[in-house]
């Protein structure tokens, strides 16, 4: 099969978009070895070259005959036996899923060590890890999420699209997000958050660094000299604050896992708004269900 052929094929397939194509490029590629001949081979024998490839994963294994499905759909032949094989790797990879969700569970501390540790910084005076960790278990963030300037109640200063704010208000604080994962999805997203703990946390960490809110632009991960962190060493400094240096993915699927445990929808649905994530996904991929 020629790469004219495959071209035609994505060109004529009017519901891919650009990144999926690219998607199937990439799995396309991985053929190379039968030369990229998904029409004239027997399914058998797509279907023994992607069992012997064991350099690839399960579902790396699933996407590379769903491209070959697809292809061959498109020029009349026949996929009934790359079909069933697709369903028996299925079925091998949800089980691979649970079996890691349950070491995932094993090896994870519980809900109440992090809010220990989250005490713990604020006892510290450890102002920007306490920010953090607190927002993270409040609001389930992602670390883009968290990239933020600190700004007073004032809206006319928020007049960037692109950037998150977090303001300190008279009683409470607002998370305001313009820049995060699914954005293009949910839109901006503001959080009022009462909490005490944070709008003094808030305070002390712009008083500690001899700043003055509505004066100096104020992010909560700034370099030595206030300047703005840079952007590949986000998820590091996050992790800097967290219990046992955990991601932010961890930090979700421990307070998941214990809101779907004690079958509180209606937090589960909070924190599938918060995260802007659909509460599918939400059970699916950060409920350590074991």
């Amino acid at each position: 099969m020629s790469e004219q052929q495959f071209e035609e094929y994505l060109e004529g397939s009017m519901n891919l978009s650009d990144r999926s194509k690219q998607m199937y490029r990439n799995q396309f590629r991985k053929f190379q070895e039968m030369n990229k001949n998904l029409i004239t081979q027997s399914q058998a024998n797509i279907i023994d070259f992607v069992d012997k490839a064991d350099e690839y994963a399960l579902n790396t294994k699933l996407a590379m005959l769903n491209v070959a499905v697809n292809l061959r759909k498109f020029y009349g032949k026949e996929v009934n036996k790359i079909n069933n094989r697709k369903l028996q790797i299925a079925d091998d990879y949800a089980q691979e899923k649970e079996d890691k969700k349950c070491d995932k569970k094993a090896e994870l501390p519980t809900a109440k060590q992090l809010i220990a540790h989250e005490n713990r910084l604020y006892l510290d005076g450890n102002w920007e890890g306490f920010i953090v960790t607190h927002l993270l278990r409040l609001l389930s963030l992602r670390n883009k999420d968290l990239d933020v300037i600190i700004l007073p109640a004032d809206r006319s200063r928020r007049d960037d699209k692109n950037q998150n704010y977090l303001v300190a208000r008279k009683l409470n604080s607002q998370l305001v997000r313009n820049n995060y994962k699914t954005a293009n999805k949910y839109g901006t997203k503001k959080n009022v958050i009462q909490s005490k703990r944070l709008l003094k946390a808030i305070k002390e960490l712009v008083a500690e660094r001899d700043l003055e809110l509505g004066k100096n632009k104020i992010h909560l991960f700034a370099r030595k000299d206030n300047a703005k962190l840079y952007e590949d060493s986000l998820a590091k400094r996050i992790r800097s604050h967290t219990y046992q240096g955990l991601s932010e993915t961890d930090y979700n699927k421990i307070f998941v896992s214990q809101v779907a445990q004690m079958k509180d929808l209606k937090r589960l649905k909070e924190i599938s708004e918060n995260r802007g994530t659909s509460l599918d996904v939400l059970l699916n991929e950060y409920h350590l269900d074991c």
